[in-house]
């Protein structure tokens, strides 16, 4: 093979020709700079197309109910969570708090960036970071972590602002009575009671679908005919109580959605259990079997319980000591007989025993409130952690399942494999870096021990510059050691059968990557 001959200048170039030189080098740069390739383009249509057929419908009517509902310092996580659940139920919220603004007032402007602007952000990034097919229960999931773990930085900081409007919030298209505008409601008045009252209180109220929870929430809010609909997911209402302020807890009842409750238990002070007295044999069988598997439960056994058996007006309605054949109540626990729907009573209004069970269940909390008070605070405590370890361990079954399809071991077959100088090129912009020059040797060294694999390159990217503030930021050298071991478990075939399940569209880390300790 004959050796190759490079056509060079056999004299040195002159400084006519190094001028020349050092213009077209220049030039290159500046093309390679401002002229993107031919993936950095898919990836821009790929993610034009992602928004605005699947994001921009779904956040530019959440962004509008937002803008002119304006929720109070401290409910805006809630006041969202309460808009994607219903979206993702079919029922499109419409606001009520005022009417659609003709234009865009500066306090408005002022809102939506300090409060609002933050929180949208976080949510495109989660977002877009993994491009889930079902946005809105995607979203769901990243506020309800946001609301589980407490991830409230990003809205406290930036609402201490000063002659923001506020609005109450709405609950189903009603207005809820929040500490602001409820100074003259009150529920359970305290006069003449010796038990004083703590700031706030948080009552959990359960029950099966149709059993009357919502009914009964937005009676005692003042509505004479009440006429909810199911409640989807979690819903919380503001009474006033006093200088008190008592929030509910209102849970759907459906099969599906009583898997969330006990998510719940843990940060209330007491418990509503509403039973439709009245219903088929079959069907309060199961409401009896809840109740007492809810009151049984360890965040919530031994703490104040009324069990409200309703819709007494029905012929078929079973009375205290017909259910206590079936039940047997804990002593915590107390019961009545009501009925709960103002139109439904002799007198057309409010069946004035609701207020005395209300008094009497929040003097229970009141009479013990420290020892309840204590117990919620090591109980939020004991869930987190075990939350957090149960992501820990969700987290690392992902990783091995990426790296199991990275390489091809335990019968996976390779999925999303770069190309190494594309996988430099996404890890780096993944961390925060223009181009893939600006990744760091150990860097390089964690997309090689990936793989190149794009999902346990982002689980990497996660561990290195995670989403939320709160998240401990791990050195690029724990992150080697990290895969290292999952590696090591993946080679000798110890595979978790839950790892199969775990990587799904929206699947992953529950859109932020907590790991936890090394």
């Amino acid at each position: 093979m004959q050796p190759l001959i490079w056509d060079r200048p056999q004299t040195a170039p002159g400084k006519s020709h190094l001028s020349t030189l050092r213009k077209l080098r220049a030039q290159r740069r500046l093309d390679r700079i401002t002229t993107p390739s031919a993936r950095k383009n898919a990836v821009v249509r790929d993610t034009h197309t992602y928004l605005t057929t699947k994001v921009d419908p779904i956040m530019s009517g959440a962004i509008t109910y937002m803008l002119i509902e304006q929720p109070e310092k401290g409910k805006i996580i809630d006041v969202l969570l309460n808009y994607f659940t219903q979206l993702a139920a079919g029922i499109t919220l419409t606001p009520t708090s005022k009417s659609t603004p003709t234009k865009t007032r500066s306090m408005d402007r002022l809102y939506m960036a300090k409060a609002m602007s933050p929180v949208f952000t976080k949510l495109m990034n989660m977002v877009l970071a993994l491009r889930p097919e079902n946005v809105e229960q995607y979203i769901i999931g990243c506020l309800n972590d946001m609301k589980l773990s407490g991830d409230y930085d990003i809205v406290e900081e930036v609402l201490n602002v000063e002659a923001v409007p506020t609005a109450p919030e709405v609950v189903e298209g009603e207005p809820v009575v929040t500490e602001e505008t409820a100074a003259t409601e009150t529920v359970g008045s305290t006069e003449g009671d010796d038990v004083a009252m703590p700031a706030k209180m948080t009552i959990l109220t359960l029950g099966l679908s149709l059993s009357g929870k919502t009914t009964m929430l937005k009676a005692i809010q003042g509505d004479p005919n009440p006429t909810p609909k199911p409640t989807v997911g979690f819903v919380p209402h503001a009474l006033q109580l006093g200088s008190s302020v008592v929030t509910f807890y209102d849970l759907g009842g459906g099969d599906s959605i009583r898997d969330i409750w006990p998510n719940y238990y843990a940060e209330t002070h007491g418990l509503i259990y509403v039973l439709d007295s009245s219903s088929d044999d079959m069907t309060f069988k199961d409401a009896c079997s809840v109740f007492l598997e809810s009151v049984s439960s360890p965040a919530l056994a031994g703490k104040p319980c009324l069990l409200i058996l309703n819709k007494k007006d029905l012929p078929s309605y079973r009375d205290t000591e017909e259910v206590l054949e079936t039940l047997t109540l804990p002593p915590s626990c107390t019961i009545c007989e009501l009925t709960l729907h103002p139109q439904k009573t002799p007198s057309k209004s409010l069946d004035p025993e609701i207020d005395v069970n209300l008094s009497s269940l929040f003097n229970r909390i009141a009479s013990d409130f420290s020892t309840i008070s204590e117990r919620v605070d090591n109980d939020v405590k004991e869930q987190l952690k075990k939350e957090e370890d149960e992501k820990k361990a969700k987290d690392k079954r992902v990783m091995k399942k990426s790296l199991n399809k990275a390489y091809s071991l335990n019968g996976f077959t390779p999925i999303d494999i770069f190309t190494p100088s594309d996988g430099y090129e996404f890890l780096a912009q993944e961390v925060g870096f223009m181009k893939a020059e600006e990744l760091v040797e150990e860097g390089r060294e964690v997309a090689e021990l990936c793989g190149f694999q794009k999902i346990a390159m982002m689980l990497a990217a996660g561990m290195k510059e995670p989403v939320s503030k709160k998240k401990k930021r791990y050195e690029w050298s724990e992150i080697k050691e990290y895969i290292q071991e999952c590696k090591a478990e993946c080679e000798r075939g110890k595979v978790d059968e839950e790892a199969f399940k775990d990587v799904e569209e929206g699947g992953v880390g529950g859109g932020g990557f907590d790991w936890g300790a090394v």
